[in-house]
C-alpha cells in the first residue's frame, strides 16, 4: 500500500463550513474550485501541476491548499509514493455560492448552447469560463464540470435536450423545497404520466439533466430525465427532505444514472494495453485499483443490482481488452450480450441491398 500522510498546516483549523466564508472573493473561490476539480480527477497532482491549472506559482498553490484544509475542512492528504494530493473522501465538494434566479437560468441557457457547438478556440474559451461559473451553482444543482470543459472527450454522444426554462423551474423548486406537478413521458412504460414530485436534486450526468426527486405516486426517490418533462405546475406546497436522504450517497450507489436493488461488488480487469488508459480514469467514486505483475489492471467498485445492465454496456465498449470478473450476474450478462452481438454477423448481408 502506498505510504500516505495527512497534509497539515501550522494554522488553526476553523472547523467544517456548510457555506464558503463570506469574505472569499469570487476570483479566489474560482481558484479553489479549479484546484479541487483537478485533485478530484484522481491523478495525484503536485503543487507544480496545480500551479499550471490556476496559472500561479507553487507558493500560491500552497496558500490555496492551506485555505482548503483550514477554511473548508477539506479531507486532503498527500501520497508520498505518488508524490501528489488526493481527497480521502472522493465525494467531498467545495461548498457552493448561491446564484440569483436570473443568473441560474442564464447558466442553463449558456450550457445548452455550448454543448451544441464544436471545439473551436473561441468555444473552448467560453466553455472554460462556464466551467468557472459552475463552481457557484447551489448544492441542489450538480453538473459534470469535465463535460463542460471538454465536450469531445467527456460528452460526445447526442443528448436529450432540456429547455433552460424547465431546468430553471426544477432548480428553483429544489432550492425552495416546493412540490411540483409534472407531466412526464416514461420510457419504461412508453406512456405519458402525471405525478407530484419533490425535486431534491438537479443532476447533470455527461450533458444530460436529471431531476432526482421523491415520487408521490410510487413513494420512492426516482430519477426523472428533464428532457422528458413536458409541463410543470408549481403546487406551492412545501415539502421536507425524506429522512435519511443523502444526495452524495444516493448518486454514489449507482452507475451513471442506473441504481436500485441490493448492493453488489463489481470487479473488472483491463489487459495491459487498455490498462494504460484506464489508469487515467476514475470510473466510479468507490473504485479501488490493483496492479497485476504483467501490466494488467483490476478495478473494483460498489454499485447496485439494477445498475449491472449499464455496467455491462459500459464494459462492452472495451471489447476483448476488458472482462468482468464478478459478480456472476454481470459475467452472465456479458456472455448474453456477446452471444447476441455475434449472432448478428452469422448471416450473409447482400451489399447491393440499399433497404
Amino acid at each position: 500500500m502506498s505510504p500516505r500522510r495527512t497534509y497539515s498546516y501550522p494554522m488553526a483549523k476553523t472547523g467544517s463550513h456548510k457555506s464558503p466564508p463570506r469574505r472569499v472573493h469570487l476570483y479566489a473561490y474560482e481558484q479553489l474550485s479549479r484546484v479541487c476539480a483537478e485533485i478530484q480527477r484522481g491523478r495525484y497532482p503536485t503543487k507544480t501541476d496545480l500551479g499550471r491549472v490556476v496559472e500561479r506559482h507553487p507558493r500560491t498553490v500552497q496558500r490555496i491548499i492551506a485555505a482548503l484544509v483550514n477554511d473548508f475542512d477539506a479531507p486532503l492528504e498527500f501520497d508520498q509514493q505518488r508524490k501528489g494530493f488526493y481527497f480521502t473522501d472522493p465525494t467531498w465538494r467545495l461548498p457552493a455560492v448561491a446564484l440569483t434566479e436570473g443568473e441560474l437560468i442564464n447558466f442553463f441557457a449558456a450550457e445548452r448552447v455550448l454543448r451544441r457547438l464544436g471545439a473551436t478556440s473561441e468555444v473552448r474559451l467560453a466553455r472554460s469560463a462556464l466551467r468557472r461559473l459552475s463552481a457557484l451553482l447551489p448544492a441542489e444543482v450538480v453538473i459534470d464540470i469535465g463535460a463542460l470543459e471538454d465536450a469531445i472527450t467527456f460528452a460526445p454522444e447526442p443528448v436529450l435536450d432540456a429547455s433552460p426554462a424547465v431546468l430553471h423551474q426544477l432548480a428553483s423548486a429544489a432550492t425552495h423545497r416546493q412540490t411540483l406537478h409534472v407531466h412526464y413521458y416514461s420510457q419504461h412504460r412508453a406512456a405519458h404520466t402525471e405525478r407530484d414530485v419533490d425535486v431534491l436534486l438537479l443532476h447533470n450526468h455527461l450533458g444530460e439533466w436529471y431531476a432526482v426527486g421523491y415520487d408521490h405516486e410510487t413513494g420512492e426517490v426516482r430519477d426523472f430525465h428533464a428532457g422528458r418533462i413536458t409541463d410543470i405546475t408549481n403546487t406551492r406546497r412545501a415539502f421536507t427532505q425524506p429522512e435519511g436522504f443523502d444526495a452524495e450517497e444516493y448518486l454514489r450507489r449507482g452507475f451513471g444514472m442506473f441504481r436500485g436493488g441490493s448492493d453488489v461488488l463489481v470487479k473488472v480487469e483491463f489487459d495491459r494495453n487498455q490498462a494504460r488508459y484506464a489508469r487515467e480514469r476514475v470510473f466510479h467514486p468507490t473504485q479501488r485499483r490493483r496492479e497485476m505483475n504483467d501490466g494488467r489492471l483490476r478495478v473494483t467498485f460498489e454499485t447496485t443490482e439494477a445498475a449491472l445492465k449499464q455496467v455491462a454496456r459500459w464494459l462492452l465498449q472495451y471489447g476483448e481488452q476488458a472482462r468482468a470478473l464478478r459478480p456472476p450476474a454481470l459475467r452472465e450478462l456479458m456472455r448474453e450480450h456477446l452471444r447476441r452481438a455475434a449472432s448478428l454477423y452469422d448471416e450473409t448481408i447482400d451489399e447491393t441491398d440499399d433497404e
